[in-house]
């Protein structure tokens, strides 16, 4: 049985600890956050008692055998250090850290320490975007020649007016870092290698510390398909997130709205008009969790499941700092 310890009471508490918390093989035995009134009423109901507010005290404390992450990403990567010495597996949540540097020395160090290491990227866990890879590996129209994405949506901190860090570039944040560093990976999970971008930033003044609201790209892959991506974190009542594959031999669309990661549809188009339509709807939420709770799950269990057996896992560091190298790349064009 591993014993987990969760890292940050945001997204650790309302996303990991309940993903973790109902994964197999595995026992959540501590938490490490701000001790509100929340983060204790959940942590009673499902019988946890180690609450700590200083990550080192717990480290030094519990006998952990892995963490889960969720917090800025400068503190990730002292986290993630300091677990790593300590031979902790570990979990992490996107954007790895600041920068490339931290992201790939993490990475080395995890590698050396021999540790299982695994990054929180959800969207190629659906199973209507694994669905769309496998029609894209078996060719089911053709070559892919192009790719576009659009994902529109209002985020919380703007339409809040909250200052925080995922508003600021310097700490991680901003709508590249910390929204879109999910479609760098997805972008070459699907159409492979990206070999040269060409960006345009979007600002607004409802992003209070000056992180870019928007981004558009062109892209370049290594396998000569192009590309297009667009994300706007400040779009006023319009929320979709949509992929378009265009193949030699026709169009594949994945995509949904008013949802972030629940009910994707696939639409195929083949060269004579519409093909066919398929959609993926989300089982009921009956314990009212965040609906990204049930993706991340599957990635806890393969994360479980790799300390166990000491085998690596993807998404793993290396995809962390791969991501993170994109993400300099673009904002020094």
């Amino acid at each position: 049985m591993l014993k987990v310890g969760i890292v940050g009471s945001g997204f650790g508490l309302y996303g990991l600890l309940p993903a973790f918390n109902s994964t197999k093989k595995c026992k959540v035995v501590s938490i490490c956050g701000k001790k509100t009134e929340r983060l204790t009423s959940y942590c009673r109901k499902i019988g946890l008692k180690n609450i700590y507010k200083d990550w080192r005290e717990m480290l030094d404390n519990e006998n952990l055998d892995a963490i889960a992450i969720a917090v800025i990403p400068g503190a990730q990567y002292e986290i993630a250090k300091e677990a790593i010495s300590k031979g902790i597996n570990i979990f992490a949540e996107k954007p790895l850290a600041l920068n490339y540097k931290q992201a790939y020395e993490l990475f080395i160090l995890a590698e050396k320490k021999k540790i299982i290491h695994m990054i929180d990227f959800i969207f190629p866990e659906i199973d209507a975007w694994q669905k769309v890879k496998q029609m894209l590996d078996k060719n089911a129209f053709g070559k892919l020649e192009h790719v576009s994405v659009n994902w529109d949506f209002e985020s919380y901190d703007i339409r809040n007016n909250i200052s925080s860090w995922k508003t600021n570039v310097k700490e991680g944040g901003g709508a590249l870092s910390f929204y879109f560093s999910h479609s760098l990976y997805y972008l070459e999970y699907y159409a492979g290698e990206i070999l040269d971008v060409k960006s345009i930033f979007s600002y607004s003044k409802e992003s209070i510390n000056g992180g870019e609201t928007g981004v558009d790209l062109l892209l370049n892959f290594k396998n000569r398909v192009s590309g297009y991506a667009h994300i706007c974190c400040n779009s006023k009542g319009l929320q979709r997130h949509q992929l378009i594959f265009q193949c030699e031999k026709g169009l594949i669309i994945l995509g949904n709205e008013n949802s972030m990661a629940d009910n994707f549809y696939i639409k195929t188009y083949n060269q004579k008009g519409i093909g066919g339509v398929g959609s993926f709807k989300s089982a009921n939420n009956e314990e009212n969790l965040d609906e990204r709770v049930k993706i991340v799950k599957k990635l806890s269990s393969r994360f479980v499941n790799s300390c166990l057996s000491n085998k690596q896992a993807m998404p793993s560091f290396k995809e962390g700092a791969r991501v993170q190298k994109l993400i300099e790349i673009i904002r020094s064009k």
